[in-house]
């Protein structure tokens, strides 16, 4: 339960900007990079909610909500880093100087390592508890 609480948490921080970045984007259409005709903050803050829906769902449908929100944003996070140190300025900024698919990154690595941790945790359980049968 506690894994899934800080999943929730976690993914707020992800979803909150990509919610003000995407409206930002809706209203000047500069602040983000197309991926074909959508901007791709509004795949990362539709990736961020499946990701927040996962924690609050349960059964199987938390995981493939899990990997469906996770996966595309870790994968836009991964290649919008490659392409900053790369290419130089690609990203919006936070904070005024850090690229937000830094932040993105790294929140994307922390949301993996909280989802297997507590996949892991919960096996274990499950594991200990057939064993004392």
């Amino acid at each position: 339960m506690t894994s899934r609480l800080f999943l929730a948490i976690v993914a707020m921080f992800g979803l909150i900007p990509a919610a003000l970045l995407t409206g930002e984007h809706f209203s000047t259409g500069t602040a983000c990079p197309l991926i074909g005709p959508l901007p791709a903050c509004l795949l990362v803050f539709a990736g961020y909610g499946l990701i927040f829906y996962s924690a609050m769902a349960w059964g199987w449908k938390r995981h493939l909500a899990f990997l469906a929100g996770w996966l595309p944003v870790a994968f836009l996070a991964f290649l919008a880093t490659v392409l900053e140190i790369a290419n130089g300025p690609f990203c919006p900024r936070a904070f005024g100087f850090l690229p937000q698919c830094f932040l993105s990154l790294l929140l994307s690595v922390l949301i993996g390592a909280v989802w297997v941790t507590g996949i892991l945790r919960h096996r274990k359980a499950r594991y200990f508890e057939r064993s004392r049968r």
